[in-house]
């Protein structure tokens, strides 16, 4: 059987529209640069869909591995006990089972965005945007 992975963007949330835009733009952007992927999107709190929401939206997609990308920064409560608990993961393993269309399908639970060059790029990029503005 091939392998059909599901990445699962997940964010805090919001009252304000900036973290769901982030979370789904960068969601967006995977699904088009990768479209032998299925991206789907969930929310801590205050934001639909939740993160139940988000893996229930695989359903009928044929994925056998999901993985949960926390599009945060770095480790903190939310990324270390709340969404591992929201998801079912423990903090070692990072990983469970879940069913999706009465089959069993690999949940795996990934790093947060953290130190990267990439993420350093993009920081250099911003500066650099903002000197080009004044």
């Amino acid at each position: 059987m091939n392998e059909k992975i599901g990445i699962l963007a997940l964010g805090h949330g919001s009252k304000l529209p900036y973290n769901k835009d982030v979370v789904t733009g960068v969601a967006g952007l995977i699904a088009k640069k990768y479209r032998n992927v299925v991206v789907r999107t969930g929310f801590m709190n205050m934001n639909n869909p939740t993160m139940k929401e988000g893996l229930d939206a695989f359903k009928g997609t044929g994925v056998t591995t999901i993985v949960a990308v926390p599009i945060f920064l770095a480790h903190g409560v939310h990324t270390t006990e709340d969404i591992p608990q929201i998801l079912g993961v423990s903090r070692e393993d990072r990983k469970t089972t879940i069913k999706l269309d009465g089959r069993d399908v690999t949940l795996v639970y990934s790093e947060p965005l953290g130190v990267d060059e990439l993420v350093a790029e993009l920081a250099f990029k911003r500066a650099q945007e903002a000197l080009s503005s004044n």
